[in-house]
């Protein structure tokens, strides 16, 4: 009697997907290097860096250079774009090389030829990783001045696969670890009204890895492939570039919701924050002025009608109170700030702030 033998075909793992991961710099190298070298230390498989340099006064663009130059295995990694080339998905060879390094080795600077602001620089970065040869299926925004766990990016992916869902966010601590900063509990709606709302609800007890949430915080926010492009057949964009910074990640996912693509955070995927470096910190006038028009703009896209009127009125007051605190801190360039934000988000106006370029300039004068 003959021996029978099973004939087995190889099985052949389905391959991970690829994620562009956007950091945008702006005068900030140190920072962003940081960031660079946590996300090197990712257990996930298929990535590639994406630095967009968004037309910094100082060298960073020089820096990031020759930091990838010492610290690259695999020249053919390090690749540079101007923006314009960039936003058409690269050069078809260069782009060909990249995919035969390894993913901590893969990292594009991009030369931004302007300062275009968080929303512009992140679509810039969007339009390259869509328009590649080889088009990426995620790109994860972080930000510069963020450092990650080295298993954040494994598991935003397995809540997006869990979820099904094309928005994950990550759960996001202050650069200590000790406190919460964000964690996507506060819905569309309420986020308009602080500092009278709670950000820091506790994460819901659930035995999934991910639960559902209005908003994933733009700092740390993974999007689909698909999901970025249904954004801009709805809206000619993915973050509206009149907005600058600041809030444009709520009015994304609120176009996101209505095309049916819904936002979730993956519980394990951790995230610690420095919290606008970039900008020069919280209390300073550019942060304060976008920070007051942006929510003005943003509040009217999305709030439903009743909301809309109840912002007005509570926003208002709050304004006002923001900037007595700032006159009695001795802090006049902060509340004017703050004053002139709330008008040119009343009047509509969008774009760079008239008084932004002046202001870093003497920033970096004195500094």
């Amino acid at each position: 009697m003959e021996d029978r033998q099973e004939n087995h075909s190889p099985v052949t793992a389905e391959p991970s997907p690829s994620v562009g991961i956007c950091v945008l710099n702006w005068n900030g190298w140190r920072d962003t290097l940081e960031c660079v070298e946590s996300l090197r230390r990712q257990d996930y498989p298929n990535f590639v860096i994406i630095v967009l340099d968004n037309h910094s006064l100082n060298n960073s663009a020089e820096r990031i250079r020759a930091w990838a130059k010492s610290n690259l295995s695999e020249t053919s990694g390090f690749v540079e774009y101007a923006g314009k080339t960039a936003r058409g998905g690269g050069e078809g060879e260069t782009e060909a090389k990249l995919l035969g390094v390894k993913s901590p080795d893969r990292l594009v600077l991009i030369c931004n030829e302007e300062n275009t602001g968080f929303t512009g620089g992140c679509n810039s970065v969007i339009d390259y990783a869509l328009n590649r040869s080889h088009p990426l299926d995620y790109v994860f925004l972080i930000n510069n001045d963020a450092t990650l766990e080295p298993d954040c990016l494994s598991s935003l992916m397995t809540a997006a696969k869990e979820s099904g869902e094309g928005i994950v966010g990550a759960v996001m601590f202050d650069e200590s670890g000790k406190h919460p900063f964000f964690n996507g509990r506060i819905s569309m709606n309420r986020q308009f009204f602080f500092p009278l709302v709670n950000w820091h609800l506790p994460p819901p007890e659930t035995d999934k890895d991910y639960w559902p949430s209005d908003c994933a915080h733009g700092g740390a926010m993974m999007m689909r492939a698909d999901v970025l492009r249904a954004i801009h057949a709805a809206t000619g964009n993915y973050f509206r570039e009149g907005l600058f910074m600041y809030n444009e990640g709520a009015e994304l996912q609120y176009h996101a919701a209505r095309s049916g693509h819904h936002a979730v955070i993956a519980r394990k995927a951790v995230v610690y924050h420095k919290n606008a470096r970039s900008s020069g910190g919280t209390e300073n006038p550019i942060a304060y002025y976008y920070t007051e028009r942006s929510r003005l703009l943003v509040a009217n896209a999305v709030l439903p009608f009743g909301w809309k009127v109840l912002f007005h009125l509570v926003n208002l007051p709050l304004v006002s109170a923001r900037i007595l605190k700032n006159l009695f801190r001795r802090r006049p360039l902060a509340a004017k700030a703050i004053l002139e934000g709330l008008t040119d988000g009343y009047r509509g106006k969008e774009g760079k702030w008239r008084r932004h370029d002046e202001l870093l300039l003497k920033r970096a004068a004195s500094s």
